[in-house]
């Protein structure tokens, strides 16, 4: 059995029998900072769960330069709208840092989606705060700039804790902003003891301050 699977709520509902054998259909795989999961516009061939690393949902346009629609953080599900609907990717997928994700054939996800209604809800869960991410995402978007760090970093912290394993690129990229004034602003932040930094990594002191200066609700 893979137990980071079996702690999973999405899963958690499923029959011993059934949850021993998603590894079999599940292939997990590692990808390279800045290697594509799926591109937009690829059929939904597969539907995918991170395991760890983080990855951005990302939408390319001819004329405006790319911005993130969503961070997918460890045990999330991404890339299950299309499966759902059938049409191709939206957006694409893309780690920020070295990442592993299972990959769940469209089939095998379809077959769980039909036979288990406890799994089913929690995916329809996920894709409404999918939804409302990406909504938030796209109207930070033209926020000033420390209010999209300030945002970035409280949805971090609300998914994987205060401690945030991530670098001030991670940052900049997430904020679609230069490393540079990422620097800047991080270093702002700390000076008003909002955060503190070291290597590799970003702790948040005062999260509410820095809800309050993002206006997540």
């Amino acid at each position: 059995m893979d137990y980071f699977l079996a702690r999973l709520p999405i899963f958690k509902k499923l029959p011993s029998a059934e949850l021993s054998d998603l590894p079999r259909q599940f292939l997990l795989r590692r990808y390279r900072r800045q290697e594509p999961i799926f591109q937009e516009g690829d059929p939904p061939a597969a539907v995918f769960l991170l395991r760890s690393g983080l990855v951005k949902a990302v939408k390319y346009s001819p004329r405006v330069a790319p911005f993130a629609m969503e961070v997918i953080v460890p045990g999330k599900l991404f890339g299950m709208i299309a499966a759902l609907d059938g049409r191709p990717y939206p957006v694409s997928a893309v780690p920020i840092k070295e990442c592993e994700a299972y990959r769940i054939p469209a089939r095998a996800f379809e077959n769980l989606m039909k036979g288990h209604s406890d799994f089913s809800r929690e995916v329809y869960a996920e894709v409404g705060s999918h939804l409302r991410q990406s909504q938030s995402m796209r109207s930070l978007s033209k926020e000033p700039v420390e209010k999209r760090i300030a945002f970035i970093l409280c949805l971090l912290a609300r998914s994987m804790g205060n401690d945030l394993p991530v670098r001030r690129e991670d940052i900049a990229e997430l904020s679609g902003c230069t490393q540079e004034t990422a620097i800047r602003t991080l270093v702002d932040f700390r000076n008003k003891k909002l955060l503190s930094s070291g290597w590799k990594k970003i702790v948040v002191l005062k999260p509410d301050r820095l809800k309050a200066l993002s206006g997540m609700k």
